[in-house]
Order: structure tokens, then sequence, then C-alpha cells
């Protein structure tokens, strides 16, 4: 019984380790220029309580052949002043920042299939994208610049979309039962072509921050017709 005990122990610390086993690896290319991302985080379309994700009737909003129950969740890879790179990071900092004040990054509009309340990552289905972009932080800024403007969002309404993909080979959700705002983590590789430019990202990292969307606040979330088809 004490050797079934420490297996089972071991087994269970063997398979949190493999759980949580997620890199630090965030990156970003617009065009084959590189564009410095700080850290991963995510947004969940979560149910009223907020503590598991909310499992919607169709991740495609009506814009698939056919209707696929799953969740939906916003994977954003960013970073928060062009100082960032330059400045040594304060007391506690990892990275040099003022306030979570976006000006660089990608924002994945995912929707994941769920069967039996099993997540099926392998058909996983990127709905949307977000690209922002300053030119990989090369523009000129002063030593002494806090908070550079917001560079420029490369969707619009009109943006041509070509040869969106996605592969998740890892996900898992932070401890929402807890309402907890960070761990759990991603592995993943994304893409897309739009008005011309190649955007790759590919991340393998925790979630330094994690957030819950409530269902009433869905609309963020809504599929876009030129990823589904």
């Amino acid at each position: 019984m004490q050797k079934t005990a420490l297996a089972l122990l071991f087994a269970g610390i063997v398979a949190s380790a493999f759980a949580a086993d997620f890199a630090q690896e965030h990156t970003l290319t617009i065009n084959g220029a590189p564009a410095y991302l700080a850290e991963t985080s995510a947004r969940v379309l979560g149910n009223a309580q907020g503590t598991a994700p909310e499992l919607v009737d169709d991740i495609t909003d009506g814009l698939g052949a056919r209707k696929i129950a799953g969740y939906k969740v916003m994977i954003m890879g960013r970073t928060y002043s062009v100082a960032a790179e330059t400045k040594p990071p304060k007391e506690g900092q990892t990275q040099w920042r003022e306030k979570p004040y976006v000006h660089r990054g990608v924002k994945l509009f995912v929707g994941i299939p769920v069967t039996n309340g099993k997540m099926d990552l392998a058909h996983a289905r990127l709905l949307n994208i977000g690209v922002v972009d300053d030119n990989g932080g090369s523009a000129e800024h002063l030593p002494d610049e806090k908070i550079r403007p917001v560079g420029k969002q490369l969707m619009s309404e009109s943006a041509k979309v070509e040869q969106p993909r996605l592969n998740i080979s890892a996900l898992q959700w932070p401890d929402m039962a807890h309402k907890a705002t960070n761990g759990g983590g991603v592995k993943l590789e994304a893409e897309a072509v739009i008005d011309g430019k190649r955007i790759h990202t590919k991340m393998d990292s925790p979630f330094a921050r994690f957030y819950t969307a409530k269902p009433t606040s869905s609309a963020p979330f809504k599929a876009d017709a030129r990823f589904v088809k």
C-alpha cells in the first residue's frame, strides 16, 4: 500500500511538472521583420461565475458549414513601451515597463471545439486576428521616453486576409475555480497574410496575465468571415 501511495504521489508530481512545462517564448514577425514581445496573456469567454470557460453552441457564429460547440479565447503576445528594449528592469520586473500600454503585439481569436467535455486542440480554429505594428521598435526614440504612441493596427474591415493557419499543441487554463489571474499556458504557432504582409507568431509560454470575460461580453470574441470558410 505504501509503495502504491508513493507511486501515485510521484505520478502526480510528474504529471503536474509536464502540465506546466512551458518556456518563455513569444515571437512575432511582420513580413519577416521581428517585433519584440514581452509576454503572453489570455482572455477567455467564461461562464457567469467566472470559474470555467463558457461552452458556446457554435464557435464559428454561424459562419461555418455546421455548428461546432466549444470554447472561445483571445491569446495575446504584446509589449508595452519602446523603452523596454533599452531600459534596465525596475525592482521586481523582468522587463522594463511603466504600465500596461500595448503599442506592439498580436491578438489571436481562437475557437476550440469541445466534445464530451474534452478540448480538441487539433481542430482549434483561428477566428480573427489583431496585429499592432510599430516597425518592431526600430524607430528612433529618446532615451528618457516613457510611453510610445500606439502602433498601427494592420487589421481593418477592408483588409484582405489570406492563408490563415493555427496549430495549438498544448493549452492549460489557470486555476479558474479560484479566480487565478495568471498561470496555465499555451504552445502554438499561427500565421496569416494581411494585405500582402505575412504575420507569423509562435508562443510557448505561461500566461503572465489571465482575464475572464462574462457571457454577456461575447461580442469581441465573434468570428470573422475572412477566417472561417
